[in-house]
């Protein structure tokens, strides 16, 4: 693939359409439009034969005069761009009105050796943080990265890499998360993915490109700029909007046994698409690649990546954290650890399962514990120690609360026989308790 495709794919994809076409297209402009959208597919589609049957389809549907009805750019890209997944579906493949966008790739193929230009595209990307959108320190020794985008790996790129990499270098468990990356680059893939194996390189993936009829091997990387994790527990997000390259660094991993991915079933594109200009108004995006795993032969399109552990989109990551932290707890030695793993575990089950308590369930507790107070409103149970400001309580199971913003305590209420809270006990969270009287 050409150096600056990913840049491209990046920019080109968010550009809006111009507000004015042509009110209406002629017979002679749609044949040649029906020409070119040929041709570009004859030449680059990465299944040649699959190309030559769309090709002759359009040309069948044009002298049937299918769409005599489309007067409009919009509506004959549309009609064109139905026939094309009729006769082939493929979700990388489309044809699409969008002037704005065949000027860029006009101005991307005149000015690509430009240094000046490219060091323009870096700078937008820069201002996209190269993709990375969170790095973040999650209780229990979990690192989170939050990843959106596979940009061309340039020195500054890989810059930011190093410096995500090395913010979690020291957790237990790394979640990385797709949910919202809708592909980019392989290059990025292989960097990404060097970081989670040993120096000596793996084979993991080829990308066989139509245009040059070429094979390329991709292997992990020798050497890396951050710290490599072979050893980090590891786990992917994923959603149906995961898409293309994020698919193959899920599939990758997954196939390779590294990671437990977690989440939904992801778009199924597995073939890396470059956008053309078929005339002044019209983008035609065809897939020139496609993916060979390393170990499977084959890949993701059409299918999706399939999770180890299905989730839907919006509790993956509550699920991945529960996974980390069940597993680290369970292979610790260390009681202190134990402890603490297990009482950060508690907080994100209830999360996962919410525990609903009415009104009428929460009224017992309410009352006066020395100089600590329960107060019962109309969204719920409050804390109050001494004159502090009140904090909102989260039921964990029927009988315990966590306490907003006190991480490290909990409050259990405890019964007499006939159903009233006569005490409480406070739970902390290097292991003591303290029980507190009810006097109100």
């Amino acid at each position: 693939m050409k150096k600056m495709i990913g840049l491209l794919f990046i920019f080109v994809m968010s550009l809006p359409v111009l507000a004015q076409e042509k009110a209406s297209l002629s017979e002679a402009e749609k044949d040649e439009i029906i020409k070119n959208v040929s041709a570009l597919l004859i030449k680059n589609y990465v299944f040649p034969d699959k190309a030559r049957e769309m090709a002759t389809f359009l040309r069948k549907q044009n002298k049937k005069d299918a769409y005599q009805q489309q007067s409009t750019y919009q509506e004959f890209a549309q009609a064109l761009h139905r026939d094309l997944q009729r006769t082939h579906r493929d979700l990388h493949l489309g044809l699409h009105y969008n002037p704005r966008q065949v000027a860029f790739i006009r101005q991307w193929e005149s000015q690509k050796q430009d240094s000046a230009f490219q060091q323009e595209q870096i700078r937008m990307a820069e201002r996209l943080n190269f993709g990375f959108v969170k790095v973040e320190h999650l209780p229990g020794n979990i690192g989170y990265i939050d990843f959106r985008q596979f940009a061309p790996p340039e020195k500054e790129a890989r810059q930011t890499v190093a410096s995500a990499m090395g913010f979690v270098r020291n957790a237990d468990a790394l979640i990385i998360d797709l949910r919202k990356n809708g592909g980019g680059h392989p290059e990025m893939v292989q960097l990404i993915m060097s970081y989670f194996f040993k120096e000596k390189p793996i084979h993991y993936n080829s990308l066989y490109d139509r245009p040059t009829n070429t094979t390329k091997d991709y292997y992990t990387l020798k050497t890396v700029e951050g710290p490599r994790m072979p050893e980090v527990e590891l786990y992917v997000l994923t959603s149906g909007f995961t898409f293309s390259a994020a698919e193959e660094l899920t599939y990758n991993l997954q196939t390779q046994k590294r990671a437990t991915i977690v989440g939904e079933v992801t778009g199924g594109g597995a073939h890396p698409t470059q956008s053309f200009a078929v005339n002044d108004d019209l983008v035609l995006n065809v897939p020139v690649a496609r993916a060979i795993n390393a170990v499977t032969k084959t890949n993701w399109e059409g299918r999706g990546v399939m999770p180890d552990i299905p989730s839907e989109a919006d509790k993956a990551l509550l699920k991945a954290r529960y996974l980390a932290l069940a597993k680290l707890r369970d292979s610790s030695s260390s009681s202190m650890e134990r402890a603490e793993l297990s009482w950060e575990l508690n907080i994100v089950e209830a999360e996962l399962h919410p525990i609903q308590l009415s009104h009428e369930e929460l009224t017992p507790f309410a009352g006066r514990y020395g100089d600590r107070k329960l107060l019962l409103y109309e969204d719920g149970l409050y804390f109050q120690e001494y004159n502090y400001p009140k904090k909102k309580m989260t039921p964990l199971t029927k009988d315990t609360f966590s306490i907003q913003d006190l991480d490290y305590l909990r409050v259990k209420g405890i019964k007499n026989e006939d159903g009233s809270i006569w005490k409480l006990l406070l739970l902390y969270q290097d292991g003591r308790t303290e029980e507190v009287i009810r006097i109100e």
